[in-house]
């Protein structure tokens, strides 16, 4: 027993059960996804055998405390570190054995005191000591969207020998019932009825919130304690813990401004309004279908379908109009209100998949679309991913290879949607035996659609409603326009045709005076209209700023060029030390601090126009992303100018990468879960901590082809620079995986307060903890003997490797699994493919390097 008992507490038995843990949490996550959550539950997350794997880790924490003798020789961080997992895990355990969980369904009018089991509601778990008793359900949306912003439940609890009480139940606000807790879950599609989560886990949960302190805790000591490894390579490299790691954090409350906006005066308005009427009475009298005549004349003499393009480009609105145009403000099918010039780019960008046509930009799209519908119809400009769906659309030749369709490609001779039958087979499939051409073909009937609107004339809602609604929504020159009364009806209903008309007349005289006009008349009538509304003329300013900016792109590209600069200049200067590369170095870092302000201006921008931290989709996680490495290369730089080097290289990728046409950077209201204070703290730390594991990744990576080019010649100058790398990158994966679990246990609090339950196994937060996992491995490898002998070779090897993980839980989870954190959904872009190329050649240089290791 003493054998066993001292085998299980060793560090070679921790390193096994680590691996073998991670790789059980990886398999489950397959199975989940393959058959289910209820057999991923029942061959793993709730099987014995992985009960007592959880067991042996706690006790082999333990036996390592007692063996290594922490408490007699005061290693408080390592110990409550290591202690908190033990306090974790007896949490869990206690919420297994004792918690109880069900939900509790109710219609409005109706009450009941029945807990009902998730898996089966016909099934009673439990008679409550309360009753609860619905009063009302609200379902609130955002502006002229059908997203929602928020959904609560007005309710009376009774309970014996208690008076009464009176709630309002919503997502993020819990309702506590003695030991009970309330949250608001979902609700019946009528809107009439609500369904609550009711947890009842207090033992269970203060026994793992004490595990959360004890962890951060230790963590905090194993950052800043004097005894701290962190500690011990910082003085090995003359190093000063980060000053700027809180920079992280700096996004942290919403947006916030006391504004004031001059506008006319209501009389002076009514009276520019009356006169512009007057003038539209007068001179342009015009018709719904004269809306259309723009482009007609045109199409009608050459009706060809290649000359399209070209008639296109020359009827297009002059630059200087789109501009203008660009600058109204328009309500997004969410109910966003933003710039036209926003709203054209994303949705030329669902279209087209680009930024531009030819030499038009997105406004002056958004407007050919609008004005000239004949002449559009016949531009091929849908993109299409399937060569299969080009075929049965009857496309060969130069446009199949340009992979892409006009409007008139997928309508018959008669006008039918030649896709029609096949779109409604798809749709009647189950989501997982959609195969790739039905997705294909899914993002097509997309695409159309959103054509098919703007050329009638709706989906561009520019029209704010002429008095306050009961949803708010604004309207599109082509919608029912009914609802507008008296001058407010004659303006909505012949604005936009006058517009159409004059634009046709200006493309032929190149005089664009009448429709600069027109387009101020629109701003002047939404400035009247929204005046008492909650919207922001200077948010609308920052937005056309940063669009016309384009802060991450330049960005990018520069961190890409001067961050391979500096790491050439670095490199050269090894050899031959001279002030030459002294002075080059230094301007590139200028260059590179530069752009890290440009960078940090453009998260700054876009979290004043979104009014929330920037970290709420994958192109807004990608970017915090790239941010954070610059922090931490600038953070680590100070001693070491590779790393800068190497940091500000990976964070231009990263930059390049969210700018590619399969990222929507389109900025998006936030779901009622994430209306939370836990939004920045949780997601800010993980996607911080993947900054660090880059530089972890490209440091490992730049130590062994060091290693590779190792000769006798130079093998001083290599070994003490791959020493002092390897020492950085062992810093800078102890950030990372502070940060990481850091962010992936406040992620557990917020999900317990917000709908009841802290860890559920969704195969997002399942791969944060396998990460967890692989990056404890790899900074416990030193202990394992047979590990330690691999010295700085393997420990580089293993970081490189290491970000394998990351990416799956930041990349493969979205595309490959599925799970309440998945946000892509469909097949992996092909700009990915790059990550096994990169693989690949990480391979070839670890290989070099084992020669001369």
């Amino acid at each position: 027993m003493k054998k066993i008992l001292r085998i299980l507490c060793s560090y070679p038995a921790m390193a096994l059960l680590l691996a073998v843990y991670a790789v059980s949490l990886a398999v489950a996550t397959f199975v989940e996804h393959r058959y289910g959550t209820p057999v991923a539950q029942r061959w793993v997350y709730h099987n014995p055998v992985f009960y007592l794997l959880q067991l042996l880790l706690a006790v082999n924490f333990i036996g390592i405390a007692v063996r290594q003798r922490w408490v007699p020789q005061r290693k408080w961080a390592v110990l409550c570190f290591h202690a908190a997992f033990v306090v974790i895990l007896l949490g869990a355990f206690v919420t297994w054995l004792t918690g109880r969980e069900g939900v509790m369904h109710i219609r409005e009018g109706e009450s009941s005191a029945e807990l009902l089991d998730p898996a089966n509601p016909a099934r009673v778990v439990e008679q409550l000591p309360f009753s609860v008793e619905l009063r009302d359900f609200r379902l609130v949306r955002y502006p002229g969207s059908h997203s929602p912003s928020s959904f609560e439940s007005d309710v009376v609890v009774r309970q014996s020998g208690w008076p009464d009480r009176e709630a309002n139940i919503y997502m993020n606000n819990v309702l506590h019932v003695g030991p009970y807790r309330l949250y608001q879950s979902s609700y019946d599609p009528d809107e009439r009825g609500t369904v609550l989560i009711v947890n009842r886990d207090r033992i269970g949960t203060w026994m793992t919130y004490g595990g959360y302190i004890l962890l951060i805790g230790g963590m905090v000591v194993a950052l800043f304690g004097r005894r701290s490894r962190f500690r011990t390579l910082g003085r090995m490299l003359k190093q000063t813990a980060i000053p700027v790691i809180g920079l992280v954090f700096a996004l942290a409350s919403p947006a916030r401004a006391q504004e004031r906006v001059d506008t006319l005066t209501l009389s002076q308005l009514e009276e520019q309004t009356r006169r512009q009427m007057e003038r539209i009475e007068q001179e342009h009298a015009v018709g719904e279908a004269d809306r259309r005549d723009a482009g007609r004349v045109a199409v009608d003499r050459r009706r060809e379908k290649k000359m399209a393009p070209i008639y296109a480009v020359e009827y297009a609105v002059s630059p200087r109009t789109a501009r203008a145009f660009g600058r109204l403000m328009v309500q997004s099918g969410t109910g966003r209100v933003q710039p036209v010039d926003t709203y054209a780019a994303e949705l030329w960008r669902k279209i087209s998949r680009e930024k531009r046509y030819r030499e038009l930009d997105a406004d002056q799209v958004l407007l050919g679309l609008l004005t000239q519908p004949q002449i559009w119809s016949r531009v091929p400009m849908i993109d299409v991913g399937s060569e299969a769906l080009l075929r049965q659309a009857g496309i060969d030749g130069e446009q199949a290879a340009e992979g892409r369709l006009a409007f008139i490609d997928v309508l018959d001779d008669e006008g039918n949607y030649i896709f029609a039958d096949e779109i409604e087979q798809v749709y009647a499939k189950p989501v997982r035996e959609r195969n790739k051409y039905d997705k294909e073909l899914l993002k097509l009937d997309e695409k159309v659609n959103i054509l098919n609107a703007l050329f009638a004339g709706r989906m561009v809602a520019i029209f704010p409603p002429a008095s306050v609604s009961a949803d708010g929504a604004w309207y599109a020159p082509g919608d029912d326009l009914s609802a507008f009364r008296d001058r407010d009806s004659m303006f909505v209903s012949r604005i936009f045709p006058w517009f159409a008309t004059e634009a046709a007349r200006s493309a032929e005289t190149g005089d664009w005076s009448t429709p600069d006009e027109i387009v101020g008349m629109m701003a002047t009538y939404q400035e009247k209209k929204t005046a008492g509304l909650d919207i922001s003329p200077r948010r609308i300013e920052a937005e056309m700023l940063y669009n016309r900016l384009d802060l991450f792109k330049w960005a990018g590209f520069g961190y890409m060029g001067f961050g391979l600069a500096l790491m050439l200049i670095t490199m050269l200067g090894w050899s031959r030390p001279a002030g030459g590369w002294r002075v080059a170095g230094g301007v590139a870092i200028g260059v590179i601090c530069l752009l890290f302000l440009a960078q940090t201006a453009g998260v700054g921008l876009r979290r004043y126009i979104a009014g929330r931290p920037p970290v709420s989709n994958a192109y807004e996680s990608m970017i915090f992303v790239s941010w954070a490495t610059a922090i931490a290369g600038l953070a680590f730089g100070r001693r070491s100018t590779i790393t800068l080097a190497a940091a500000t290289f990976l964070s231009g990728v990263l930059m390049f990468v969210s700018t590619l046409n399969w990222m929507d950077p389109e900025i998006t209201p936030l779901v009622p879960v994430l209306k939370s204070p836990w939004l920045l703290v949780h997601v800010a730390a993980i996607t911080g901590s993947y900054g660090f594991f880059g530089i972890g990744f490209l440091l490992g990576l730049v130590s062994l082809a060091a290693m590779a080019c190792r000769t006798e010649r130079n093998a001083a100058v290599v070994d003490l620079q791959v020493r002092r790398l390897t020492a950085i990158n062992e810093m800078s994966l102890i950030v990372g995986l502070v940060l990481l679990t850091a962010g992936t246990f406040l992620g557990a609090v917020w999900a317990n307060e917000s709908w009841g339950r802290y860890w559920g196994w969704d195969p997002k937060e399942t791969w944060a903890l396998i990460t967890m996992m692989v990056y404890a491995f790899i900074l416990h490898a030193r202990f394992v003997p047979g590990l330690r002998r691999g010295g700085v070779y393997l420990f580089n090897v293993m970081s490189v490797m290491g970000l394998g993980s990351v990416l799956m839980t930041f990349f493969g989870v979205n595309y490959y699994l599925s799970g309440m954190h998945s946000y892509g959904g469909d097949s992996a872009p092909p700009a990915l493919h790059i990550i096994w190329v990169a693989y690949v050649v990480a391979a070839v240089i670890a290989v070099l390097a084992w020669r001369k290791r």
